[in-house]
Parts: C-alpha cells; structure tokens; sequence
C-alpha cells in the first residue's frame, strides 16, 4: 500500500498538458486584452489630435471672418472674394477646385497623390483691416509636403485610408506693400498636421452674408483598420 501511494504523486502527463492548454489560453486572453487597450489609446490620442487640428482652425477661421463684411469687387477688394456670391445658386470651393491634375481626384488609386495649383482661386478668400486700420488679404487653401516639386509628406501605405490623401491647410495673411505693389507677409503656412482630407466653403444662394465652412479628416478604426471620418462645421454671418 505504501509502494502505490509513491506512485501517484505528482502530475500525470495528461494533466500537465491540460494544465498548459489553460495557462496558454489565459496568457492569450491576457494579451488580447492587452492589445486592445494599447489600440484603444492610440486611437483615442489619434482622434484627440485630429479634433484638436480641426478646432482650432476652426476658431481661426471664424474670428477672422466675423472682422470682415459683405463682398465688393475690385479695385478695391473687401469682404470675401472666395467663394463669390451667386444668388441663383450655392457656391463652393473646395479640395477639387485647386486641384492642378484634376485627373488625380479622391478615390486616389495606389500610387497617386494630389498636384496643387497655386495660380487657381484659393478656397478661401478675405479681407479685414486691423487696428491700424491697415488691411489683410487672409487666404486659407490645401497643400501637401513637397520638396523639389515632388510629394514629401506621409507615405500611402500610412494613410487612414488610401484613396484619400491626408492634406494640410495653407494660411496666408498679407497686407499691401504700396512701393512694391505687391501684397507681402506669411504666406502659404501650415496651419494643421498633415490630416485633412477635404475643405469645404460654402456661400449659399440666400445669402450674401453668409459663409459656411466643413472640414474633414479621417483617422484609422480603434483596431487599426478602416476608417473613421471627423467632421467640423461652422456658418458664420458677416457685418453688414
């Protein structure tokens, strides 16, 4: 009797094995969770980030425009001249319009990125006179990194989603320079990351005093795949 008690400690190899099988489970599940949170985080930073470049462009561009009043014509420019106002029909510009190859429009195929034409109207286009009574042309347009005239900005493969290019906008805030005659100061800065995939001005037909704005960009899903569009609109009313 004392011999069979001998044999049977310990595990036998069956149970051993079962044993693994649920550790291994385990430590699966563990990780799985793991991941999980890890790309929950990213997703949310990504999101906060992406919200932040929206807003505060945004805010920009409305307190900027709530300086400026209902349009004229040159020579003598003020108010917004783009988007121009048509009481017969909305008006709008947006990433398309200053498009240089209008051959390379979303959906992007593999390999394609946007040329931008910087001669077309921008997308939009103000102008307000600061406390010195001096006067600004504001400009906000879309753009891309380049370097010697070719794409330097995020790789494709690195898109939220591929067929959208991820742009920047552009700021410019000039002011006329009489002994040149030319307007001169910052131009064409970037004032978001590289995560905007459409800007979109609208001046509807009911009214001249009226500027819409929707900007877009696009972040990867929480598990890092797919895509999930953030969207920002304002409407601002211009003094009289």
């Amino acid at each position: 009797m004392e011999e069979d008690n001998l044999k049977r400690k310990g595990f036998t190899l069956i149970e051993l094995v079962v044993a693994m099988a649920i550790f291994l489970v385990l430590i699966l599940i563990a990780f799985d969770a793991f991941n999980y949170v890890v790309l929950s985080s990213r997703y949310n930073r990504q999101v906060a980030n992406t919200e932040q470049n929206l807003s505060i462009v945004t805010d920009q561009i409305t307190k900027e425009l709530r300086q400026t009043v209902t349009n004229s014509s040159e020579p003598d420019p003020k108010g917004v001249t783009s988007p121009t106002f048509n009481s017969t029909s909305n008006t709008v510009c947006e990433l398309t319009d200053v498009l240089a190859d209008t051959s390379k429009t979303p959906p992007l195929n593999d390999g394609e990125y946007y040329t931008f034409d910087s001669s077309k109207a921008p997308i939009l286009r103000f102008y307000i006179y600061d406390d010195n009574n001096i006067k600004h042309r504001i400009t906000y347009t879309l753009g891309a990194p380049s370097s010697g005239g070719s794409y330097s900005g995020i790789p494709q493969r690195y898109w939220p989603d591929s067929h959208y290019e991820p742009c920047e906008i552009l700021y410019s805030n000039e002011t006329w320079d009489e002994s040149s005659s030319s307007w001169t100061g910052t131009q064409d800065q970037p004032v978001t990351e590289q995560v905007i995939t459409n800007f979109t001005v609208i001046r509807p037909s009911w009214s001249d005093k009226v500027i819409q704005i929707v900007i877009e960009a696009t972040v990867k899903g929480p598990t890092g795949k797919g895509a999930h569009k953030i969207r920002y609109i304002a409407q601002v009313t211009l003094r009289q």
